[in-house]
């Protein structure tokens, strides 16, 4: 039954192939009558309108009447029911946005991941596809238990659950805080090795100069944390030693970009973004590529030149993973942004520190240790421009910005 304090509201549910003028006709309907528009709701999927509107009905009002007929005129359905307020779970002072991105047609990995979420009493409020045509993106608007204020480790622990669970059902997952700062996103830092660019350019370097394998080594097992990254820098750049600085130079305007980067930094800037690169790699390469895409700002290790030739050391101080978190709240405070505004690229265990510095951290195909700290994991697609999604526009927004 209705709650006695609501003797009067009732819910109605219209639907049918969407028109223009629906919604209009019943609030005229609701406002000459003399009853009460409460609450109001609608979608389009694929032309087929869902509305729904919870109206105070005074018994002397003749607005359901009329709205049965004018419901009827225009083809609809119309569902009627008392309203009861026990019929909806109560909202948590928490709200995540999970987006789903991945072969979601044959509903196995959406049935999964929701089923999830109900057996942890999380309430899916909103579902928004982000698709064109195929379904192959979700992003679903969930609120947790109401009473319950998780802890940010519990936050970071249902987190890394979820991503692990797309990481099985081969998609990728974003999860994140549904609030002000989510759709306020006004700064990316990105790292550059593996990340905006294909490998590692250090490796190309020591091929230049036969210990590719050595490097390559070393690399590996700081890109994995196993030993400081200021350490392996140093053991690396050491054996670059006496290479020519314009084979070197050479060797970077070959550099192969991750696919979609250049879309990437289009569209963010076509919306006002902020964006630059905070890179454990040299400014010979990383300067050359803030110029050419027009980036905000680029931020990398500047190695020491004699003669034309590298020395086997840096100059100044190095960009390991707290220098680089530290520019992005440097960079943060410089435009005037809350790092909450901040989103974070990388794929290493050098970019762990600025991950969990952003407000939004995307380890992107990353190593194990980043993404135990990443809000997003993507790792079945190889398309930089793929973490639109995931940061919440759809394929409409991206062919407008396109446009």
């Amino acid at each position: 039954m209705a709650g006695p304090e609501h003797p009067d509201r009732i819910v109605l549910h219209i639907a049918g192939t969407d028109r223009p003028g629906v919604t209009a006709r019943l609030t005229e309907i609701i406002a000459e009558e003399n009853a009460g528009l409460v609450d109001i709701g609608q979608s389009v999927l694929h032309g087929y309108l869902m509305l729904s509107a919870i109206v105070d009905m005074p018994p002397s009002s003749n607005a359901l009447r009329k709205v049965l007929f004018a419901v009827a005129d225009l083809g609809l359905r119309l569902e009627v029911s008392p309203y009861r307020t026990e019929a909806a779970p109560p909202i948590g002072p928490t709200a995540l946005a999970v987006t789903v991105l991945g072969p979601l047609h044959d509903g196995g990995a959406a049935a999964k991941i929701t089923r999830f979420m109900a057996e942890r009493s999380m309430n899916i409020r909103e579902i928004r596809s982000l698709s064109d045509a195929e379904l192959d993106g979700l992003e679903l608007i969930v609120d947790l238990p109401a009473g319950t204020t998780p802890r940010a480790d519990e936050i970071r622990a249902l987190r890394g659950k979820l991503l692990a669970l797309g990481i099985e059902l081969g998609v990728d997952l974003a999860v994140q805080r549904d609030d002000i700062f989510r759709r306020n996103k006004r700064l990316v830092c990105m790292d550059v090795d593996s990340t905006f660019m294909k490998g590692e350019l250090i490796d190309e370097l020591a091929d230049l100069v036969g210990k590719k394998p050595e490097v390559a080594a070393i690399t590996a097992r700081a890109m994995r944390g196993e030993i400081d990254f200021k350490q392996a820098l140093a053991e690396r750049v050491l054996l670059l030693k006496d290479l020519p600085l314009e084979r070197a130079k050479s060797l970077s305007r070959s550099a192969e970009l991750t696919p979609g980067a250049d879309r990437f930094v289009h569209v963010l800037r076509s919306l006002g973004y902020k964006v630059g690169l905070v890179s454990g790699g040299f400014s010979f390469f990383v300067d050359e590529l803030k110029a050419r895409f027009g980036l905000d700002f680029a931020i990398s290790n500047e190695l020491e030149v004699e003669n034309e030739r590298l020395t086997g050391r840096v100059r100044g101080a190095v960009v390991d993973g707290e220098r680089k978190a530290q520019v992005l709240k440097d960079m943060a405070q410089a435009f005037n942004f809350r790092v909450e505004q901040s989103v974070a690229v990388g794929d290493g265990a050098n970019d762990v520190r600025m991950l969990e510095t952003a407000g939004l951290g995307i380890a992107f195909r990353a190593k194990p240790k980043l993404q135990e700290v990443a809000d997003m994991s993507l790792n079945h697609h190889e398309r930089l421009d793929t973490l639109l999604y995931l940061m919440g526009y759809s394929a409409r927004d991206l062919r407008e910005v396109s446009g």
